[in-house]
């Protein structure tokens, strides 16, 4: 199956991304360097899930795995960069409480033959409510150039990328029902949406603080 030029587009930016992470990964402070390897993974999982696909292998369980991943790397990062106990605390029970979520889901209304959208949605609601408020903290923090601050660029572009996904997340099954070029063309909006994610990311590496 042909894919639109936004899909390589994205996967170009989204490299170039982890390129700029690893060129300066020495200088980065910890948050950072997981943010990085949180984007090398999605890289391959990408291309994992393509290849599976290109030879009619089901690959939706890929998914899964993707989403408690992604969310467990965004908890380490936020509890780097929140320093108030109370609200480490409370990402670490969110987490807790997701992970025993979507354990329980794989073997009830969510197996691995299927689409994870229900939780993939709840780890979208929690990553908007974490992301916002560190958005917030920068924002207020008057002693800091916001924009000269990684934590704004990357809450940014977490929220713009969980708030972008959060429809085609909690509908990915019914998508699965439309033809395949139909659902080619819903996922453009994601590339799309990928390229400015992956564009705020590199911003955020390359702050000096």
């Amino acid at each position: 199956m042909k894919l639109p030029v936004f899909f390589y587009i994205a996967l170009t930016v989204e490299i170039a991304a982890a390129l700029v992470g690893g060129f300066r990964y020495r200088n980065l402070p910890r948050p950072l360097r997981f943010l990085e390897g949180r984007i090398i993974l999605d890289i391959f999982v990408t291309g994992f899930q393509w290849i599976l696909a290109f030879h009619n292998i089901r690959n939706l369980w890929v998914l899964h795995y993707s989403t408690i991943i992604e969310l467990s790397f965004i908890v380490v990062i936020y509890s780097y960069w929140i320093r108030q106990k109370p609200y480490q605390l409370i990402l670490r029970l969110c987490l807790a409480g997701f992970f025993i979520l979507w354990i329980i889901s794989k073997f009830t209304f969510e197996p691995l033959s299927l689409s994870d959208g229900g939780t993939a949605t709840i780890s979208k609601i929690l990553q908007i409510f974490f992301s916002a408020y560190l958005f917030v903290i920068v924002i207020k923090d008057s002693e800091i150039i916001w924009t000269n601050d990684p934590r704004f660029w990357i809450a940014a572009s977490i929220i713009i990328n969980a708030a972008g996904n959060l429809f085609l997340s909690a509908l990915f099954n019914k998508m699965l029902q439309i033809s395949p070029e139909r659902l080619i063309q819903v996922y453009s909006l994601t590339w799309v949406l990928g390229i400015f994610v992956s564009s705020l990311m590199i911003r955020g590496f390359l702050c000096k603080k």
